[in-house]
C-alpha cells in the first residue's frame, strides 16, 4: 500500500550526514575505509537553518583509519590519504565502532544516517568494516541517501547526481573542497539546507531502518 506524500512514515529527530574516504572504489576490489565524518544535527536546528550556513549548534565527529591494505593511486591523487600518512591511526576496530556508536547515542531518536549515493557506497561499505567485527549496531538507527532524496525533490534523474554537481546547481558556484570526508559532509549538509523543511520531510518518507548483521 501506497503512503500518501504529505504523510511522514517517521519522525527523524536527529539528522547525521555522513560520508567516507576508501581505498578505492567497491567494483575494483572490496573497498576499506580510510576516513569517516559524521554531522549530527537536531531536527529543530536544521529546520531553522539558513541557506548557505551552517547551524551554531551542531555534533561532529572525524576519524582517519589505516585500512591495512594498498591504497589506489586515483584515491589517494583525490583524498589526499596514503598508506604513509595513515600508518599512525588506529584500524578499523572494535574501539573504532565503540566510538561511533557512542557519538550516535548521546543524539537524540530517532537517528537518520544520511548519505550521498549511500545505498551503493557508503552504507555497503560501513556494514562490510562492521560485519567483519563480528559486532552489533544500533537497530533503531535510521538510514536515507541523498540522492534518492534530492532526485525526489528536484527530479535530479534527468540532471546532475554527484554531491558537487547538485551543490553548483543550487548555489550557482563550485564547493570549496572535494574528498575530504569533513568537506564532502559540510557540502551536502549545505545542499539539504538550501530546502530544509522538503529536505526533512523526505527523508521522514523514505528513511529505512539500518541492516548491519553480525555474526
Amino acid at each position: 500500500m501506497s503512503v500518501p506524500a504529505d504523510i511522514p512514515t517517521v519522525c527523524i529527530k536527529s539528522l547525521v550526514f555522513f560520508d567516507l574516504e576508501t581505498t578505492g572504489l567497491p567494483s575494483d576490489h572490496p573497498a576499506r575505509i580510510t576516513e569517516l565524518n559524521f554531522c549530527g544535527v537536531d531536527r529543530s536546528q536544521f529546520i531553522g537553518c539558513k541557506a548557505k550556513k551552517m547551524p551554531r549548534v551542531t555534533n561532529r565527529l572525524n576519524l582517519c583509519i589505516d585500512p591495512s591494505r594498498p591504497i589506489d593511486p586515483v584515491a589517494t591523487d583525490l583524498s589526499k590519504l596514503d598508506n604513509a600518512n595513515l600508518g599512525q591511526q588506529s584500524k578499523f576496530d572494535a574501539n573504532v565502532l565503540n566510538i561511533i556508536v557512542s557519538f550516535l547515542d548521546r543524539l537524540q531518536k530517532l537517528i537518520c544516517l544520511i548519505a550521498h549515493n549511500g545505498t551503493k557506497f557508503d552504507f555497503p561499505i560501513f556494514n562490510a568494516e562492521i560485519a567483519q567485527l563480528g559486532k552489533g549496531f544500533p537497530q533503531d538507527v535510521y538510514c536515507a541517501d541523498s540522492l534518492e532524496t534530492f532526485g525526489l525533490l528536484q527530479g535530479i534523474s534527468a540532471g546532475p547526481s554527484k554531491g558537487n554537481e547538485i551543490y553548483q546547481r543550487i548555489y550557482k558556484k563550485k564547493p570549496e573542497t572535494l574528498h575530504e570526508a569533513e568537506a564532502d559532509v559540510k557540502m551536502l549538509f549545505l545542499s539539504a539546507i538550501a530546502t530544509p523543511q522538503e529536505f526533512l520531510n523526505s527523508v521522514d518518507r523514505n528513511a529505512v531502518l539500518s541492516k548491519v548483521k553480525c555474526d
